[in-house]
């Protein structure tokens, strides 16, 4: 099943993805967490499934018709959430990765519909793929002849079944699923505020995920195996639509409020051609930041070095290694002034590396902004909400001085 929907806030589970492809522009990645569903689906109809259905059947052959079938329904899950990836690219909206997971598929974007409109039509593109492929083996179904294998017929019945349910699974309204986005947009639509209809999608969402948990505890205590899935299932329900309506009050709070309002400045960057041993001695000895933009000969922006990396590799070829060889690289880490901060909580990078380098038009650093900055924002924010008639607006940043104005700071002398 695919329940994780498309959201660019959901995370899969702890272990970094590996990518595979790359498909329509769009980089397509497999969690470790994958390894294990594609395992348990191969050995649940190895041992079940087929052999029901086909006499005779010897364990290799099971299994590797278990092994067809869990590979089928992840290549139907991608399709699906190529569905929503396609559609939301359309409307705007940056696809950073599509990865396959424990639960099934989630699209990761950058940015959020705009209008009602726009996100039902990408929260419904992935259910009609789904519609599209179920028609498919159903017309395989009675196309078949008579005379056709039951290997055969048994894969295209599972894969039909299969189908079928991701897709009424998907659209039940509860969000995270699409029929929570579904609903979300049709309040949306009707109230005229995206926060308050997130809200109330998102407490449906939790309440259809504890009524799966208890289900499933009924039927794991009747002795049904599958209780333990369908609990597994509701739990992540449950945490994922609270993580949505959390994530929605916090772009609310952060609207607006661009990176130059909240960065550490002045930047104190470090050249990529310097050795690590230089770059500790000389950088994160005496200015003990846990972190420094890193700039090539010409003084643009490339990437960031943290100071977990300089820790790794401190006492070991400090001299062979250079910052420029072990630095972040990664483009979205490098973010202008005037970038959203709200937006740059969906990046991936920034989540996992816990800051972005600040440049202005040139590339070159005008400052660092951390997670540490934005939770700042985010505290203050709270307490000027609960100050009856207090302004919530950010405040200015105040005027920088000739040394925050300094770009590309020498380490001090004699340290």
């Amino acid at each position: 099943m695919e329940p994780a929907g498309s959201d660019r806030s959901l995370e899969p589970m702890p272990g970094r993805s590996i990518r595979i492809a790359r498909i329509a522009g769009i980089p397509v990645g497999v969690s470790p967490w994958w390894l294990v569903i594609v395992a348990l689906i191969t050995w649940s109809l190895g041992t079940s499934y087929f052999p029901e259905e086909i006499a005779g059947l010897t364990p290799a052959v099971g299994y590797l018709l278990g092994l067809t079938s869990a590979l089928l329904l992840f290549a139907s899950i991608l399709a699906h959430e190529f569905g929503h990836a396609i559609v939301a690219r359309r409307h705007g909206i940056e696809i950073e990765e599509i990865d396959l997971w424990l639960l099934g598929g989630v699209s990761k974007m950058r940015g959020e519909a705009q209008e009602p409109g726009s996100e039902l039509r990408y929260a419904l593109a992935g259910p009609l793929v789904t519609a599209a492929i179920a028609a498919c083996f159903a017309v395989v179904a009675v196309l078949l002849p008579a005379g056709t294998p039951r290997v055969i017929v048994a894969l295209v019945d599972y894969q039909l079944a299969v189908n079928v349910l991701i897709f009424a699974f998907n659209l039940i309204p509860a969000f995270p699923l699409d029929g929570g986005r579904v609903l979300r947009s049709v309040l949306w639509e009707r109230w005229g505020d995206h926060d308050r209809a997130t809200t109330a999608a998102a407490r449906i969402g939790r309440g259809f995920g504890y009524l799966l948990i208890g289900l499933g505890v009924l039927e794991f205590a009747a002795g049904g195996a599958a209780g333990l899935w369908l609990s597994v299932i509701g739990v992540f329900v449950v945490v994922a639509a609270g993580a949505q309506a959390m994530s929605s009050k916090i772009e609310a709070a952060l609207s607006g409020i661009t990176a130059a309002q909240l960065m550490s400045a002045p930047a104190v960057s470090i050249d990529s051609s310097m050795s690590i041993g230089e770059a500790v001695a000389q950088y994160f000895l005496p200015y003990r930041y846990t972190a420094f933009p890193v700039v090539d000969g010409q003084g643009r922006a490339i990437g960031l070095l943290p100071l977990a990396t300089a820790e790794r590799l401190a006492g070991r070829h400090e001299t062979s290694i250079t910052v420029g060889a072990v630095a972040e690289t990664d483009p979205t880490l490098l973010i202008h002034e005037s970038d959203d901060v709200a937006a740059l909580l969906g990046v991936s990078a920034f989540v996992r590396v816990g800051r972005a380098v600040v440049v202005d038009g040139q590339r070159v650093p005008v400052g660092l902004l951390s997670i540490t900055d934005v939770q700042r924002a985010l505290r203050a924010s709270a307490l000027a909400g609960d100050r009856d008639g207090a302004d919530q607006s950010p405040p200015a940043r105040p005027p920088a001085s000739p040394r925050s104005e300094v770009r590309h700071l020498a380490p001090p002398r004699g340290r």
